[in-house]
């Protein structure tokens, strides 16, 4: 599973995925950027937008803007749900049963022999598409 099908946003991937980790948090713009390691005019138009939707709150403190969750959003626990199942799908490990070693199955299959009636119909050359020369010669034996 990829969340980037259902939200195309590398930027609101990971702003979602902090605000999901991190419920109680209140942030600001730059420090979240920071945590992000992306730009804040990346994350600060992100965080509008999810604000636009009802997703965040945002409220002044001191000469900064504070974003904190809204928890009674609709959608909030739908968009838990789809993180934890891509966290659990992401770090979904495979165990290996056998492992093939290519050269070595090609090396057997180099040495299959070849009956002789099939190599001049392998080397020549032909002029015309097969069904041709097919039918000629199935004209010539009189079979059409």
């Amino acid at each position: 599973m990829d969340l980037s099908f259902l939200i195309p946003s590398k930027v609101r991937r990971a702003v979602l995925a902090y605000f999901v980790d991190n419920p109680e948090a209140k942030i600001c713009i730059r420090e979240l950027a920071r945590e992000l390691k992306l730009s804040p005019q990346q994350v600060y138009r992100e965080l509008l937008n999810l604000e636009g939707w009802g997703l965040l709150f945002s409220s002044k403190q001191a000469n900064q803007r504070v974003f904190r969750l809204n928890g009674k959003f609709p959608l909030y626990p739908s968009v838990c749900e789809l993180f934890r199942q891509y966290r659990i799908e992401h770090n979904r490990t495979y165990k290996i049963h056998k492992v093939y070693n290519l050269d070595d199955i090609a090396g057997r299959y180099e040495n299959i022999p070849v009956p002789a009636e099939l190599i001049p119909g392998l080397t020549a050359k032909r002029k015309k598409p097969r069904a041709f020369a097919e039918e000629k010669i199935l004209r010539k034996k009189g079979m059409l």
